[in-house]
């Protein structure tokens, strides 16, 4: 038995088998090297796809692939266990950030587990209830002591058990416990096949493990020297055996055959690492250290190859998986590949082209011919080997097609007929794009759009094409495409600019009418004009309007086509077929079926789809072209799946993430996700569009984007729904939104209680409020109407003043008026007096005494009379209020003369005029008015007659 350490030596050797491009020193880099520059020819393959490490972001080198039951793709990498959605990578490192060798999914389980396997390490992934991985190690609980040196390179399932496998151990695993197990030395990976588990034992041959014992596979001996690195099943209970430098071999009935298929001793020289069969065609996929993939039929005959010269990205093959969809997924020691071998397409797309950008092809006398921007290059078909170029047309070709069993070329240097010995000369028209086969009487004639115009070729008499002439009334101008409708009359498209319509005689020498549809009164745009015809009909393609031939060469639009958010050209093949042209896919449509999408990028402005034969279409590409199997495609554009829900995290914090089944209820304080998802459909290009029921029914927009976010989200129920282009499956994802406390019923019931109060509050802090403002504005209202009354008062006070005013005035005017009557009538009466006695004096006697006293003392008497002061008291009283009876209480002596003097004061009379008044002289009001003065308690600095005016 070989010993661990051993088997660690062993291990080593293997790793450097796997990085031999990076060995420089060892003999086979030296291999390698030469083989490397060994010339291969190039090929049709079926599509191919890259994954770098720069768009993955893990390390180059990817030892093992698997698929879950879910479509997801895993690798083991050099980083980690890498896992591929079909829309993002995501790296899972072991815990202690082991390299990972081996990879196998298992769905079998409750749940779905992915088994890794790396340096003193096994375990399994298994996805939780928020979709993401998390790892449960196997060899930690184990505790053998094997494993601290082993590093297990392979994991094996069989209907009973899970083995993990080094080059010395193998650990079985039935789901709860694990045995160690091992044999009389080093082995290769152990295989099941035909029901029967078998393990190459180097140095001894091959063996199948029977319970816990090795039995030794008769015939077999002959593998001791050398390494077998598959064994796979074919028929018959025979095996395929490939090997490292042996070949490959065949065991049948105990004896062991190689296996002479052509490429046998070229997969000796590459190194074979790795082989699986095809599940489609049970092809063989062999993997190599030098030389890529080489797939081969199962009666040995080659059919493609993968390496860098077909756009492969690295030649050493370190694991190959094939995955539910029938397709070739390649590890490599830099970078992931994915070979679509159930595609219906396949192309000619090398690193080192040597056709270039395709424009034309026909097949004639069983060969390929191709016509590029570097000459024609022609081929048997079908077959593998190389093109040649045929001499004498290099440089750009436009037409290839066979008229009559001709083949005729339109090359940018004349026009050409190809025969077996090469090409010759039948015109010196260059820039033929298109010919045209009409009837003409007995013959056809062939017209030709050429740089400068239209032509006309003939037959001769040996029945060889030749040309006949120019088509005369037709301007020299490119003409890139000719279409003649069920009326005889020619629709023609510019190279460039310029839709045109022309009838011609029937020899086609001459125009009989030229018409050119200028823009925008005839056409939206004259810029590249395409005409085609389908369904017996003539469509005419301008700007991203679709148009068609109406009465008197009118223009009407087209009720076929009409135009869409993505402008596309229209194609047309074999019967019904055709084709809508998008600027990075062709969209194949044909009677019966669904439309097939096909991820192929025509050549600009130069879109050229040909029949090549009943079943096969070219597709003319930029670097080479692609053909397309109309028969094969038997599943293309049925996915049958649905998207997934990958991931449902909090916006916040991406690291949080939520339940993706089971219809989760989301924590309240989580009000933002984003939720990713994705189409594990690999090679295809998808878009999605969705929608969250609850927020909106409304789907999205399509978008290529595999997540989405929301924000703000409410405290409700929500379906999350997403669906793919590739059909109308939907995926829904439930879950709801707690609600906040005051989201809560109770919340709401309080806060509509709280708002009841409040609203009651309101209401009846409102009536207080309008009761305050109604009491306000009652005060405002009788404050103005007392204002307003009082206004009312102090005008009628004013009035009243005023007329008090005025009766005083009159009053004082009828006192004044007294006091000068007084004063008159006392100033006649002293007249009368003294005349009287001037009259006694003269007469003397003669008037008698008693007459002269009688009528001096009736004078005397009516001086200052006591009415004429009682008048004047009243009117003086009426006129100055209570002014005796204010002095009387100023001065309780004051004599009535003195307040007759106070009156005469308060009239404002002189002292002159108060004398007559009074009935005293001048002399005796001055007397009065001192004693007055004293009475009053004035000083003689005093006025009088203001102190009178102040009483």
């Amino acid at each position: 038995m070989i010993s661990s350490t051993a088997s660690n030596r062993y291990a080593r050797y293997s790793f450097s088998i796997r990085n031999l491009n990076h060995k420089a020193g060892s003999g086979w880099a030296i291999l390698a090297f030469l083989l490397f520059f060994f010339p291969a020819f190039a090929q049709e393959t079926p599509p191919l796809i890259n994954f770098f490490s720069s768009e993955y972001k893990a390390h180059n080198q990817n030892w093992a692939i698997s698929q879950s039951s879910d479509g997801v793709i895993y690798a083991a990498n050099s980083d980690g266990l890498m896992e591929y959605d079909g829309a993002s990578w995501k790296l899972y490192p072991l815990p202690d950030g082991q390299i990972v060798r081996a990879v196998l999914c298992d769905g079998s389980a409750k749940e779905q587990r992915i088994y890794v396997g790396g340096f003193a390490e096994f375990g399994y992934w298994r996805k939780e209830a928020d979709g993401q991985l998390k790892y449960y190690s196997l060899s930690k609980s184990a505790n053998f002591k094997s494993l601290k040196t082993e590093e297990i390179w392979h994991i094996l399932k069989t209907p009973d058990y899970i083995y993990f496998q080094s080059f010395a151990k193998i650990y079985r695993y039935d789901g709860k416990n694990l045995i160690e197990m091992e044999a009389e030395g080093n082995f290769m990976f152990l295989r099941y096949v035909h029901n029967r588990l078998l393990i190459h034992v180097i140095d001894r041959g091959l063996y199948e493990l029977k319970g816990e014992k090795f039995v030794n596979l008769p015939g077999t001996d002959a593998l001791s020297s050398t390494i077998v690195t598959s064994l796979l099943p074919l028929s018959r209970e025979r095996i395929l055996i490939t090997t490292t430098k042996n070949g490959l071999l065949i065991w049948e009935n105990g004896e062991l055959q190689p296996w002479n298929i052509p490429q046998a001793e070229e997969l000796k020289k590459n190194i074979i690492n790795k082989a699986i069969i095809l599940s489609r065609d049970s092809s063989i996929a062999i993997g190599t250290i030098q030389n890529g993939v080489y797939i081969i039929s199962k009666h040995g005959d080659f059919k493609y190859q993968f390496n860098k010269e077909t756009g492969l990205q690295n030649n050493t093959v370190i694991a190959l998986a094939e995955d539910s969809r029938k397709k070739l997924w390649i590890g490599m020691d830099q970078g992931i590949s994915l070979a679509e071998m159930s595609s219906p397409i396949i192309s000619y797309q090398t690193n080192d082209n040597p056709l270039g950008s395709t424009y034309a092809a026909a097949l004639w006398h069983g060969k390929l011919y191709v016509g590029s921007n570097k000459g024609v290059f022609v081929k048997k078909w079908p077959s593998s080997e190389p093109f040649r170029a045929v001499p004498g047309l290099e440089g750009q070709t436009w037409m290839l097609k066979v008229f009559n069993d001709q083949l005729l070329c339109g090359h940018n240097d004349a026009t050409f007929r190809i025969d077996e010995q090469g090409a010759r000369k039948i015109s010196n028209i260059t820039g033929g794009w298109v010919m045209l086969p009409i009837a003409s009487g007995n013959d056809t004639l062939l017209l030709q759009g050429a740089y400068n115009g239209l032509h006309a070729y003939k037959k001769n008499k040996d029945g060889l094409w030749t040309y006949a002439h120019r088509v005369r009334g037709v301007p020299p101008t490119p003409i890139r495409q000719i279409v003649r409708d069920e009326n005889g009359l020619f629709w023609l498209a510019h190279a460039y600019k310029g839709l045109f319509s022309a009838e011609l005689t029937p020899r086609l020498d001459s125009a009989l009418t030229w018409k050119e549809f200028k823009s925008p009164d005839h056409i939206p745009s004259e810029f590249s004009v395409e005409i085609f015809k389908w369904k017996n009909k003539i469509h005419i393609r301008s700007g991203n309007k679709f148009l068609e031939p109406g009465p008197a060469q009118s223009l009407k639009n087209s009720i076929d086509f009409t135009p869409e958010d993505e402008p596309f050209k229209v194609r047309t093949g074999i019967g019904d077929d055709w084709f809508k042209v998008f600027m990075n896919r062709v969209t194949l449509y044909s009677s019966g079926q669904s439309p097939k999408q096909l991820s192929l990028k025509l050549i600009r402005n130069t879109e050229t789809i040909i029949p090549l034969t009943n079943n096969h279409y070219f597709f003319c590409l930029d670097n080479g072209y692609a053909l397309y199997d109309r028969s094969s495609d038997i599943d293309a554009g049925a996915i049958d799946s649905a998207p997934i829900v990958r991931k449902v995290s909090n916006l916040r914090n991406l690291g949080e993430t939520f339940r993706i089944s089971g219809n989760p209820a989301l924590p309240a304080e989580f009000r933002a996700l984003r939720i990713n998802y994705a189409l594990p459909e690999y090679g295809r290009s998808v878009q999605y569009r969705y929608r969250l029921r609850g927020l909106t029914d409304q789907w999205s927009e399509w978008t290529d984007q595999s997540f989405v976010e929301f924000t703000n989200l409410e405290s409700a129920d929500y379906v999350f729904e997403v669906r793919s282009s590739l059909n109308d499956l939907v995926t829904s994802y439930q879950f709801s939104v707690q609600p906040r406390w005051r989201e809560t019923i109770f919340a709401r019931i309080l806060f509509a209680f709280l708002i009841a109060v409040a609203l009651i509050g309101l209401i009846f802090y409102q009536e207080k409020r309008l009761a305050r403002h109604r009491r306000r504005l009652i005060a405002e209202q009788e404050e103005k109407l007392r204002q307003q009354r009082l206004s009312s008062e102090r005008q009628i006070m004013q009035i009243q003043n005023e007329k008090l005013q005025s009766e005083i005035q009159s009053k004082s005017q009828q006192l004044s008026n007294v006091a000068i009557n007084v004063v008159r009538k006392n100033e006649i009466l002293e007249e009368i007096s003294s005349e009287l006695k001037q009259v006694k004096a003269e007469l003397g006697q003669q008037l008698p005494n008693i007459h002269y006293q009688k009528l001096l003392h009736s004078i005397e008497r009516n001086v200052a009379g006591k009415d004429d002061w009682l008048l004047f008291e009243q009117n003086f009283d009426e006129v100055h209020e209570q002014f005796f009876k204010r002095l009387r209480q100023i001065s309780p002596t004051i004599s009535p003369s003195e307040l007759r003097l106070a009156a005469c004061l308060r009239m404002n009379l002189s002292t002159k005029e108060m004398a007559p008044v009074l009935g005293i002289s001048v002399r005796g009001v001055e007397i009065k008015r001192y004693r007055l003065r004293k009475k009053l308690g004035l000083g003689m600095d005093a006025n009088l007659v203001e102190f009178m005016m102040d009483v």
